[in-house]
This record gives structure tokens, sequence and C-alpha cells, in this order.
């Protein structure tokens, strides 16, 4: 697995389609999980730096308290860290991902859990200055019902800032046809978050071309 090739490793992801169910997706990353960072170094994935230095120009404090869902091996927390920030959470649903972002010692707290439909955040309300979220909307995995919980958790003037591959919004059932950014919508509608910034990140592979939403709480 760690030889496969770009190419190889684009083709593995794309088998999330055929994993219906979170045990099934919680399976294949704790598969990948002793080797995902060498994997998204050979693929030129490129969302957590980006997700990085988004954050930075909204959220200042480098004591903010943020959270890192689906944070995976902890390579956006690690960029975090990087840049400064000193108070990271992060929640996953696979087990042994999560183990190795342990390993990284960039992170306060860390939980195994699986979000959406009824699974919620075991959180207090507001309670994070920022939450990030970076490469789970994709195949089979997060859906726009997590919206709401992540807002709760979210301090009013807080951000949320989810970051995804482009090509999901046309691959992924759930979000295609304006979707997920429909739901979007709505909860603006509803005043519940405002979009303050839509960021298109273009690669050498359009496979790879980012979009980030940036919401902030209201």
């Amino acid at each position: 697995m760690a030889d496969w090739t770009k190419e190889h490793i684009l083709a593995h992801i794309l088998t999330l389609k055929d994993r219906s169910t979170p045990e099934k997706v919680e399976q294949f990353f704790d598969d990948l999980a002793p080797n995902y960072d060498k994997i998204v170094v050979t693929a030129g994935y490129f969302g957590p730096s980006v997700t990085s230095t988004l954050l930075q120009k909204y959220v200042t404090s480098k004591e903010a308290r943020l959270m890192d869902i689906a944070s995976g091996t902890g390579l956006v927390g690690e960029c975090l860290a990087n840049s400064g920030y000193t108070n990271i959470d992060a929640v996953d649903g696979s087990a042994l991902s999560i183990e190795e972002a342990r390993k990284k010692n960039v992170y306060t707290n860390l939980y195994v859990q699986w979000l959406g439909g009824d699974n919620k955040l075991n959180i207090e309300n507001d309670t994070y200055d920022a939450i990030v979220c970076t490469g789970a909307f994709a195949f089979n995995q997060l859906k726009s019902d997590v919206f709401p919980d992540l807002i709760r958790v979210t301090k009013p003037g807080g951000y949320i800032l989810i970051n995804m591959r482009t090509q999901w919004l046309e691959l992924e059932a759930s979000y295609a046809e304006g979707k997920l950014e429909g739901d979007m919508v709505k909860l603006e509608n509803d005043g519940k978050w405002k979009l303050v910034e839509k960021h298109d990140h273009e690669a050498d592979d359009s496979a790879l071309n980012l979009v980030t939403f940036i919401h902030k709480v209201c």
C-alpha cells in the first residue's frame, strides 16, 4: 500500500462509493491509518495546508479553541499547530486514525465518534471559536445533517470551515445538483450562519481541486 502510485490511490478512494455503512467507512480508514500520511503525500493532496492558511484569516488568536472534525491521522491538526494554534480538539470515526493523530501531540482532547444522523457531538453548546473539517465530505461520509450540530457547538461569531474536493459536489449523490450548497443556504436563511467566503483552489490535477466554504455562526 505504501508503494501505491498517485493513480492507484485516487482510484482506491473512489471505492468509498461502495462503503454504504459507517462501519465499512470506518474499516476503510482503519486499514489506511498506518500509511495514511505517506499516501496523502504521494497523492498530492494539499487540503490541510489550505485549511490552516484560510483559518488564520478569520481566527487570529492562537489560543482560540478549535475542533478538527473528521481529523483522521491529524494532518490538519499538525498544520494548525505549526501555525501556532495551541488548543485543538479532534474527533474521528476511525479509532486507529485517532491513535495515529494522538502520536502527533498536537491535540488537547481526542474523541472516537461517527457523526451524522442521531450521532451528536458530546460537547457543550457554544464551546469552540472555530471548527475545521477537511476532506470528510466525500462518498458515504459526512452529510449536511451534521451542520446543525457543528453550529450548536460553535460560539456565536465563530467560524466553521469546510474544505472538500470539488469533484464530490458532482459525484456524491447527496451533494449533487446543488443539494449540499442548498442545505447551507437554508441554514443561512434561517439565521443560523452566514457564508463569508467560498474559496476555490486549483491543483495541477483537476481531481484534486478544492473548494472551501467558510461560514460565520450567528
